[in-house]
């Protein structure tokens, strides 16, 4: 437990209301996991300067710090014990500039990804990429989880997207690197240590952030491939359309569209074609008629060969909302199978193929099986494995799942991290060179040892 007298030091630096324990924790929403509150202490600094003075103080009494952003982690980053202190970094939620003519948006760790969007889109911007959790999740733990979504493969994860960046170190020093320029060729570049760091290096607090044209009228097609193959050949087709301007590809295996669809409707998508993949496809155009032309134009060819089974364009909001919910209710799985357990993984689109394959007939030996959905351009796969209950099931499915990922140029931990969850695969599938130098740098940052502690290594 903290002593009281640290607290009395901690209420010192943020104030009686901004630090919280016992009763007042269990009226918080725990997020994602609800081992995240488990430390029972939350303290919530207002500025930079506090956040300094409280690492300073954790540091120098060698308690540990678990940063929490939205919560919406995936992986056990955010998770919590007795003993140690949570900083929510919710109250640095300034957006303190947009310059349309920079291109940039300077924000604070706390803001969340929906808020930026809104404020970039009344300068015709956007921070370029997306999540379905996009009304939680902050940008700090967006930057602390590099996190990709479903405009990765047009602008990158947030390692592409960031300019800039401020952190407060273990010991309370802070690093300010604030540059707002894509070329700034100054040493190392040490931002990015802090970028995908998940809390274990030190903690965001600001950042620089590069903007992208805005979409501005979007056309929404549901396609029914042929095959995986098909799927991923269409995606080229239409990634190399320039007059089309593709926005986004989304991709969902058939078992995984099958239940999602027959469970949450309407009747037009759970009678949908049957296919062995599926595709959602959205462009970008002047006007709202332009980019349905555009569309159906570019969906006409593959319509006519043996590649896509059938296409179903929105044509209207609701249309389109009910055709993104298929795939961003991925829940609904869960609701199904409560015993599923979930991965995320990227495959490179050359071997996507032969390797659900190989993938589908590992389950099929072991009794479980799969849902896959993802982002296909970038190779993104979310894959659930239901019917897993006991340890030994566990660890089967993991088997069947990482076979041979890293054989086809695979990577076991796509777009959530590590966190407490992918220690294990980290230290099997990691280069023990790399694994050894990632050490290093967590010892010269973090000698005590005191950032989030138990994520990505022991």
């Amino acid at each position: 437990m903290i002593d009281e007298h640290i607290l009395d030091r901690l209420r010192a630096i943020v104030g009686d209301r901004n630090l919280k324990t016992g009763d007042a924790i269990g009226l918080l929403d725990g997020g994602a996991d609800p081992r995240n509150l488990d430390a029972a202490v939350l303290v919530s600094p207002a500025t930079v300067d506090q956040v300094s003075r409280i690492a300073a103080l954790c540091n120098e009494s060698a308690i540990a710090i678990v940063p929490h952003g939205g919560r919406t982690g995936l992986v056990g980053g955010g998770v919590s014990r007795p003993g140690q202190i949570i900083l929510s970094l919710s109250l640095l939620a300034q957006i303190e500039e947009i310059s349309a003519e920079a291109g940039i948006a300077v924000v604070q760790a706390g803001v969340t990804l929906q808020a930026l969007q809104d404020a970039a889109a009344q300068h015709g911007l956007s921070p370029g990429i997306d999540l379905a959790s996009r009304g939680s999740a902050t940008i700090g733990g967006m930057i602390a989880t590099n996190a990709g979504g479903m405009d990765a493969f047009r602008h990158g994860t947030m390692r592409q997207r960031i300019l800039g960046l401020e952190a407060v170190l273990p010991d309370g020093r802070i690093m300010r690197d604030m540059a707002k320029v894509a070329k700034s060729n100054e040493g190392y570049d040490l931002k990015q240590l802090f970028i995908g760091s998940e809390g274990t290096l030190g903690m965001v607090t600001r950042a620089v952030i590069k903007l992208v044209p805005r979409e501005r009228h979007t056309a929404t097609a549901l396609v029914a491939c042929s095959s995986v193959t098909a799927a991923v050949g269409l995606f080229h087709e239409l990634n190399v359309n320039r007059e089309l301007g593709l926005l986004r590809c989304e991709f969902m295996v058939e078992d995984y569209f099958g239940l999602a669809a027959q469970t949450l409707g309407p009747p037009s998508l759970a009678q949908f074609a049957p296919a062995p993949a599926y595709l959602i496809v959205e462009n970008d155009a002047n006007d709202a008629s332009r980019a349905q032309e555009q569309l159906e134009a570019a969906l006409t060819a593959p319509l006519e060969s043996a590649a896509v089974i059938d296409a179903l364009i929105a044509r209207n909001g609701k249309e389109r909302s009910e055709i993104w919910n298929i795939r961003e209710d991925s829940n609904v799985v869960n609701r199904i199978h409560p015993t599923s357990l979930w991965f995320d993984v990227s495959v490179p689109l050359d071997a996507l193929d032969a390797w659900l394959d190989g993938f589908y007939q590992r389950l099929a030996r072991i009794g479980l099986s799969g849902f896959v959905f993802g982002h296909l351009g970038d190779g993104n796969l979310h894959v659930g494995i239901a019917g897993v209950s006991s340890p030994a099931d566990k660890d089967a499915a993991k088997a069947a799942l990482y076979g041979d990922l890293r054989a086809v140029g695979g990577s076991f931990s796509a777009e959530h991290g590590i966190g407490s969850e992918k220690k294990t695969e980290l230290g099997a599938y990691a280069d023990p060179v790399k694994f050894s130098l990632m050490r290093s740098v967590k010892t010269l940052l973090d000698p005590r040892g005191i950032m989030n502690p138990g994520k990505i290594f022991d």
